[in-house]
């Protein structure tokens, strides 16, 4: 009976699995915006570009990336609030039955 409420394949258990695809994309998006070179404020000289193809990545685009981690953000926001309203009604039924 537990597996048919929480099992894989149920509401409960795809919101969960959604939950931690968002965390897991969450934690990409971070570690590529904090690893990228960016010029701090202030600093009179900023980083020097790379030139030629010396086999390292491109620059990452932060504007892109953060854009990224908000809608990630969002989507996690969204996926805990419906989780949370499955979970309400799952003990509202249990309570009442």
């Amino acid at each position: 009976m537990i597996r048919e409420l929480f099992g894989t394949s149920t509401l409960y258990g795809m919101l969960r699995e959604g939950l931690d695809t968002q965390s897991a994309a969450q934690r990409r998006i971070a570690q590529r915006v904090a690893g990228a070179s960016m010029p701090l404020a202030g600093d009179a000289i900023p980083p020097a570009e790379p030139t030629g193809s010396s086999g390292k990545e491109p620059p990452e685009d932060l504007e892109a990336a953060m854009v990224d981690l908000a809608s990630t953000q969002l989507r996690f926001d969204a996926t805990a609030r419906l989780l949370q309203r499955a979970y309400a009604q799952l003990r509202t039924a249990m309570r009442n039955g």
